[in-house]
This record gives structure tokens, C-alpha cells and sequence, in this order.
């Protein structure tokens, strides 16, 4: 993802998460006595699994046993938030309010398709992009990318999208950064989706990229396009981009952000008669369920305080919790007051009340009782943990 909506700290002297992932890798890893904590053994499916110490392989955390996961303490958490808010901060963000990015807007996204697309590429990404704008409304301006397998066909989408994301002064980076991101969709023939949130350019834009979407289907690519669509929603409502150097108040947490957006995305999918939201839900809580017992102690509370962490410990395990985790998580805010408090309410109340002033005012409970009850909720039988689901 672009500048706006990356990890920001390497450029201003503080640890990004990668530093922070590879500060933490070097404390963790396979158990070297009975007393060792936060740390792993191979399980005994590991080579079923083609997995061991010759071949450590992304997916193989989940051939290993983990002992159970130390969160950090909030001395430790509150230590992590380098930044203190300045007045730049504060005129940058009323400068994008003055400009209405918070605001909706009357004009929906526009398209640019490659041109070895054709419209049945387009109409998958915009009927997942209308699902969500007919529900949370237009935001941006935006302007949407589909990009095909034609590298050829990418360079006049890199110059469009340049053009859109960045001033001029910025075009070359963009070309050598996301420009080839483009271009790599094309080479590799990718499935694969990014937002950018150019909040710092002389008239704000936000942006969509997406590649052949045709490849993983109808109904998936259309959700897909309504998950990214969610984000460019919830980053219409965060008017500062450093937020996460700020403290955990300016910034919500990543498994609503993301478990959100997934959630909104199934349930937009299955009005539209694309696919079950109940069928996916099921299996985000099988999911879930596995983590738990795989990686003893972790919770959405972890990923929370610092996702950086809990990378270095088990790996691709943070998908799982900021996704599946995070998907029931919504549901459960969902189930306690509805789905416009949640997606209308809340996201729109950060900004003038911080994440803990939106979430009690709009839940009734803080974060940290949400926490609490949810991890009860988590530890329910099964049959009655799918009673909160709603019906699209």
C-alpha cells in the first residue's frame, strides 16, 4: 500500500513494525529448554506437512506447538506509541475535514480498466464497489484500477493512477513503488487488491487497484471489491496518517479494521446473492477456534497492541486473528447493538472522540470490557456462539 497507509516510522527516525518484527523474531523461536517461554516445537505433522528445520516455510506455523503467548503489559504498550500529537498534525487533519474527505460525496467511484479487460472484469469489481457505496455511500474522490495480465497494458493505468494518487513532484516515486506493484499484477498474473489514501496530495483522492478479477470468480472478486471498498470508507474517517505513532485512542484497533471490512463484505455478498455469509462465517470461527488451540493465550487484545509481536512469534497466525477473529469480533458488536452502529456510528465518531469515546458512546462498554466479554463469548459452546449471526 502507498505512503499514506503504510508503516510511516522508518522515514521519521522511529521503529517501524519490520524493525520491531525482527526485534521480537530474535527473542522467539524453537525451544531450547523446559523453561523457555514463548516458544515453539515441531508437532508431529510437521513432515505431513512438508515442513521442518530444512524447510520453514510461511504456512508452516501451523505445524508447530507453541507455548502459550505473555501479552504485553500496558506499561509496554503504551511504550510502543513513539509520537506525540503536534499542531501539524492537528492542521493537517482540518485541512482534510475543510476539504470534505470525511464527508460523502454525490459522484461514485470512477473505472479504469486495462485494456486487455473486458466488461465482465469491470462489472465484478464495480458491483462489489456499488454493494458497498449504496450502504456506507461515495467517499474519495475514487478512482478504481483493474489490471489484467498484459504488461504492455500497464503503463498507461501506472500513469493514470500516478496521476490520481500523487502530484507531480511525486509521479517518478510512484512509478518506481506502486507503478511497479501495476506492473507486477501483470507479470504474475495476480489476484491481488491494494487501497490508497492520498491524503497529503494538493486535492485529496483515494484509490483501488485489483487484479484480474476474473481469476478467483465472480462472487469472490465482487467481495473482495467491497472489502477494499470498506476501507476506503473507515480511512475517509481517519484524518491522521500517523496515527499509529500516536497511541492506540486515534487509531482502531486492526481486527476491527480488517474483521470489519470482511464482515461488511460477506454480508453485502450475500443480500446480492453471491455467496452464504452464514457458510463463511462458520469457517472464520473453525479458523479461529484452531488458532486458539494452536497458539495458546493469543487474542484480538495481542494483535491490538502490537501485530509486529505476534508476527514474530507464530508467524502468518496474525491473518487468522485480524480476519477470522476479527470477523466474530464484529459480529459480536454487531449482535450487541446493530449494523449501522458499527459501520455508520462508530467509524465516523473517531475522529472527534477518539476510538475509547466512539466505542463506549456507540457499545455501552470500553474496549477492555469488550475484551473480557468477548473472550467469554469465544470460549461458549459452539451452538451457541452461531446464534448472534445476523440474516443479510
Amino acid at each position: 500500500e502507498g505512503p499514506d497507509h503504510s508503516d510511516v516510522g522508518e522515514e521519521n527516525g522511529y521503529e517501524n513494525s519490520e524493525e520491531r518484527r525482527q526485534r521480537y523474531a530474535s527473542e522467539f523461536g524453537e525451544c531450547a529448554s523446559q523453561d523457555h517461554e514463548m516458544c515453539w516445537e515441531w508437532n508431529l505433522s510437521a513432515l505431513r506437512g512438508d515442513c521442518g528445520p530444512d524447510n520453514d516455510q510461511e504456512y508452516c506455523w501451523r505445524f508447530k506447538t507453541y507455548r502459550p503467548y505473555i501479552s504485553l503489559t500496558d506499561a509496554e504498550i503504551e511504550a510502543r506509541y513513539q509520537k506525540k500529537m503536534d499542531a501539524d498534525a492537528k492542521k493537517s487533519a482540518q485541512r482534510l475535514v475543510d476539504l470534505g474527505w470525511n464527508k460523502e460525496l454525490s459522484t461514485p467511484a470512477s473505472y479504469f480498466i486495462t485494456s486487455d479487460l473486458d466488461e465482465s472484469d469491470r462489472k465484478i469489481v464495480e458491483d462489489g464497489i456499488k454493494a458497498a457505496e449504496e450502504y456506507l455511500g461515495s467517499y474519495g474522490p475514487m478512482r478504481v484500477y483493474v489490471i489484467g495480465s498484459d504488461e504492455a497494458a500497464t503503463a498507461a493505468a501506472i500513469e493514470d493512477y500516478c496521476s490520481w494518487a500523487y502530484d507531480l513532484d511525486l509521479l517518478q516515486r510512484c512509478r518506481d513503488d506502486q507503478g511497479v506493484g501495476i506492473w507486477e499484477i501483470a507479470h504474475y498474473k495476480g489476484a491481488n487488491a491494494f487501497a490508497q489514501h492520498s491524503r497529503f496530495r494538493s486535492t485529496p483522492t483515494q484509490s483501488f487497484v485489483m487484479g484480474n478479477p476474473a481469476q478467483i470468480g465472480p462472487a469472490d472478486g465482487a467481495k473482495v471489491a467491497a472489502h477494499e471498498y470498506v476501507h476506503i470508507y473507515q480511512n475517509a474517517h481517519q484524518l491522521y496518517p500517523e496515527a499509529d505513532l500516536y497511541g492506540p485512542d486515534l487509531v482502531w484497533p486492526i481486527w476491527l479494521e480488517e474483521g470489519s471490512a470482511e464482515f461488511l463484505a460477506l454480508y453485502l455478498a450475500d443480500q446480492k446473492g453471491w455467496l452464504s455469509f452464514r457458510e463463511r462465517m462458520i469457517q472464520a470461527l473453525d479458523e479461529s477456534h484452531d488458532l486458539r488451540e494452536i497458539v495458546p493465550n493469543l487474542t484480538i487484545a495481542d494483535i491490538a497492541a502490537d501485530r509486529a509481536r505476534v508476527s514474530a512469534y507464530c508467524g502468518l497466525c496474525f491473518g487468522t486473528l485480524q480476519y477470522a477473529t476479527g470477523q466474530w469480533a464484529t459480529a459480536w458488536l454487531v449482535n450487541r447493538t446493530s449494523l449501522d452502529a458499527v459501520f455508520l456510528e462508530f467509524f465516523p465518531q473517531v475522529f472527534e472522540s477518539g476510538v475509547e469515546g466512539a466505542f463506549n458512546r456507540v457499545f455501552g462498554l470500553s474496549t477492555d470490557q469488550f475484551m473480557v466479554e468477548f473472550e467469554s463469548f469465544m470460549n461458549l459452546p459452539r451452538s451457541e456462539q452461531l446464534q448472534i449471526l445476523p440474516i443479510p
